[in-house]
């Protein structure tokens, strides 16, 4: 199987590239930069050019790229996070449009986040939840319309909704200097939600939705037991051997441009019924294990 990935950089990509490996695909990593080397891509492409971008002869593409969301929303940098997913989604369904029907992948997974659920306090949100409110909530739902176009070219379109990605990049990588100090502490009240998910779950997840035809439409990635940030907190903390006594006050986070303070204060408790309902066995479906085995 021949998958193209953009966004392959990152360290989501890294993992997902890996488990593809495993499952015997080349992999094609597209780039602004087709000249640098992603580990384990087979083939680079660019990605310069999203009206010019090369598609054909993949049996999949994997849509990861698009600005970070963790810089502080300016309103220019709100615009790009806005622009980078829904317009280069937009460009994607067209140059597959472009390619002849024979030689368009047969699917298209397209990433969106849970953040698509907007703040929903206690509420369990499964796939077929309504939209929530906010800018993310809006971002969400715009990215997902500009793939679900691919639909009407033949091409399956699964959109996974990332929770919190655990791993040795991303968000544990900026927490864990912050707590191994000692410094860590809830967010606000602690009672936010976060549905969190382990990198080899989040990996393993993708590869099933490029590999089963079955699986279409929204598929919350997520670990089926979500925590609140207090009982987040408290867990790592203990996994680190460090107290948490430094919490956050709300309206600190509050004070953060462009409403940059929902990130933190904003929670989603996710159940990921699609993913249940096709027999996925998460290899950490608890958070301290999860946390344990990216702190050995």
């Amino acid at each position: 199987m021949k998958v193209g990935i953009t966004g392959a950089s990152g360290f989501l990509a890294s993992a997902i590239i890996g488990e593809g490996k495993r499952r015997g695909w080349s992999v094609v990593a597209f780039s602004r930069n087709p000249a640098r080397s992603v580990d384990g891509a087979d083939e680079m492409r660019s990605l310069a050019d999203a009206g010019e971008v090369d598609l054909g002869d993949l049996d999949a593409l994997i849509h990861l790229a698009g600005e970070p969301i963790s810089a502080l929303w300016t309103k220019d940098r709100k615009r790009r996070i806005l622009e980078s997913r829904v317009d280069l989604t937009s460009d994607l369904v067209e140059a597959i449009a472009a390619i002849t029907r024979s030689r368009r992948p047969g699917v298209f997974v397209s990433a969106s986040a849970i953040g698509y659920y907007g703040d929903r306090a206690d509420e369990w949100m499964e796939e077929d939840a309504d939209v929530g409110f906010g800018f993310l909530a809006r971002v969400c739902r715009d990215w997902e319309a500009a793939s679900a176009k691919a639909a009407k070219l033949g091409v399956r379109v699964v959109n996974p909704r990332i929770g919190l990605v655990l791993g040795h990049g991303g968000f544990l990588k900026k927490l864990r200097p912050i707590f191994r100090l000692g410094l860590g502490g809830r967010l606000g009240s602690g009672r936010q939600w976060m549905s969190w998910i382990h990198v080899e779950d989040v990996a393993r997840i993708f590869a099933d939705c490029v590999e089963n035809p079955s699986i279409h439409g929204a598929v919350n990635v997520v670990a089926p037991h979500p925590a609140t940030n207090r009982e987040f907190t408290s867990v790592y903390a203990r996994v680190l051997g460090r107290k948490a006594w430094f919490p956050v006050p709300a309206f600190l986070l509050k004070r953060l441009p462009g409403g940059m303070g929902r990130l933190f204060l904003d929670g989603q408790r996710v159940e990921p019924s699609v993913m249940k309902a096709f027999g996925f066995e998460w290899r950490y479906p608890d958070l301290e294990s999860a946390l344990r085995s990216l702190e050995r």
